[in-house]
């Protein structure tokens, strides 16, 4: 039997779940896991008094049922396990995240697997800004795993990325892919302004609505890559429609010039 957790009247204060994850607290009990202190605001209370707790820990199996907009860190640093949100996230949702598996069934907020490193994180609606992003002054974001977003994310996503693939079904806001050095960002609706700016290595694919990119950006040749030929087939695979309907015939673009352009964006044509 997984761990439910289920929000008590929770206040408009924020929660913070940082450190409890199902790696890091598979050998509790249910009375030791009822009594693990969180913050909440600037305070620290019990588990329980928080949220109603129930189930066992040992299978690395977590349930999160109801609204968790107001709870943050979830899934955050973890390594090993699966976390299932039935509803919406709050902020930091799987950040730091080293391998593992974390389902929202509902929407994630800002900074949704920032500086991830390993593991899954496949959201069923829309996420924030900065997803897969760097976190505050940090030279890298995202160095491995795999985010998924089926909705639209908001501004910087991708944001200094070092390794990894993320995809969004829906649409991608401004700054997609900003000072990225490596990895994959694949966007399948339209695409707000400047994306890949500043990149220095990395490939971001427009499959949808492209905007005029940077004049930086350089025309290099139509072709049909390989890599995103499979990279498709492996969305398809997970009964990803969307994925099916995508040509892989691109224009690509080299970029940016300022930054040594090694960099390149894929924007499908037709």
């Amino acid at each position: 039997m997984p761990l439910v957790l289920r929000p008590r009247s929770l206040d408009a204060l924020p929660v913070s779940l940082a450190g409890a994850t199902p790696d890091a607290l598979a050998e509790k009990s249910l009375k030791e896991l009822e009594q693990l202190p969180i913050w909440q605001g600037n305070r620290q209370l019990p588990l329980a008094e928080l949220f109603e707790v129930a189930g066992t820990a040992t299978d690395l199996q977590w349930r999160l049922e109801g609204d968790f907009s107001s709870v943050h860190h979830i899934a955050s640093g973890m390594r090993r396990g699966e976390v299932h949100l039935a509803g919406d996230a709050g902020r930091h949702a799987g950040q730091e995240m080293r391998g593992g598996m974390l389902v929202v069934e509902g929407t994630a907020s800002d900074w949704l697997g920032a500086a991830m490193r390993g593991g899954t994180i496949d959201v069923d609606g829309d996420a924030g800004d900065h997803t897969g992003g760097a976190l505050v002054a940090a030279k890298v974001g995202v160095r491995g795993g795999r985010i998924l977003v089926r909705g639209n994310v908001g501004t910087h996503a991708a944001e200094r990325m070092r390794r990894g693939w993320i995809t969004v079904l829906g649409d991608c806001g401004e700054w997609a892919g900003h000072q990225m050095r490596a990895g994959t960002l694949m966007v399948f609706g339209n695409c707000g302004p400047r994306p890949g700016a500043s990149m220095r290595r990395g490939t971001i694919a427009l499959l949808g609505g492209a905007p005029e990119l940077l004049p930086t950006f350089r025309y290099a040749c139509d072709y049909a890559p390989q890599a995103l030929g499979l990279m498709l087939r492996d969305l398809t695979g997970q009964g990803i429609a969307a994925a099916q309907n995508v040509t892989t015939d691109v224009a690509i673009y080299n970029g940016d010039l300022l930054e040594g352009g090694r960099g390149e964006v894929l924007v499908a044509r037709g």
